[in-house]
């Protein structure tokens, strides 16, 4: 394969990874909103479950919960907007959240892609999204908050004309990588690649070679990602649904470096 470039995250994604939903679980009667001010200790102490007990925030102590709560959900970033989702127990609840759904445009990757211009970097982060964390807080896992927060996540993408969602899962985790599965995304192999076309460009990225493996999801109806084998190896990327596997002969990645 061409030499890899890969999107380095603010932030690891962990999707309800102790406790995956169980149906036997007793259902827990959970709210999805977008995050507001005051919230921001809560989303703090979910990220940092995302994280990892051992993981300090790559923004600084106390950075995300400030910014939450100076702006709530919406957080400007370069390129595009972040987007914080929160689940709480029932409609009138003022605790603090049970779980956090944090999307954003990849702006590392897009940052390499410079020859795009503005307007392409724009386009770029309105078509490719990055699921960062996603985390429940331990009393409340096993009751699809998890599936809940994605699925809104997802849904918000898909209205704003988001055509790819991908998140890091550790490539040593199966019973997260299972998880993504269920919920229809597809796992890309230690550094392979993920393909996608924005106005004519071919973007290329990978997991960055860390421990991690992509799960990657398309948004647009009728397609899926699929998984094409080329002479210089296989890579993932989004065709319609009922395609046939291209014929190797016929598909390759393009010359040059995947971004990192």
């Amino acid at each position: 394969m061409p030499g890899d470039r890969h999107d380095g995250p603010s932030f690891l994604p962990a999707a309800d990874v102790t406790a995956p939903d169980r149906p036997n679980s007793s259902a827990v009667a959970a709210m999805i909103r977008l995050a507001r001010p005051g919230d921001g200790p809560g989303v703090e102490a979910l990220a940092h479950i995302a994280l990892g007990a051992n993981a300090a925030m790559p923004t600084g102590p106390g950075a995300f919960a400030a910014a939450i709560d100076q702006h709530g959900g919406r957080l400007t970033l370069p390129h595009g907007t972040g987007c914080a989702l929160v689940a709480e127990h029932g409609e009138a609840a003022e605790g603090a959240p049970i779980g956090l759904a944090y999307t954003c445009p990849p702006v590392q990757l897009i940052d390499q892609y410079a020859e795009l211009g503005r307007h392409g970097q724009r386009r770029l982060a309105g078509a490719l999204a990055e699921l960062e964390l996603l985390a429940v807080a331990e009393h409340a896992r096993g009751a699809g908050v998890g599936t809940a927060l994605l699925a809104a996540a997802e849904k918000r993408l898909r209205r704003g004309g988001c055509r790819l969602i991908f998140a890091k899962v550790r490539a040593d985790d199966r019973p997260v990588q299972r998880w993504y599965r269920r919920r229809g995304y597809q796992l890309a192999a230690p550094g392979e690649p993920v393909a996608i076309d924005v106005d004519g460009a071919r973007i290329v990225f990978d997991d960055g070679r860390d421990g991690h493996r992509l799960a990657v999801k398309s948004l647009v109806s009728a397609t899926q990602v699929r998984r094409v084998f080329a002479p210089t190896g296989s890579y993932l990327t989004v065709q319609p649904a009922l395609a046939p596997t291209p014929s190797s002969s016929l598909s390759s990645l393009p010359s040059g470096r995947a971004r990192r």
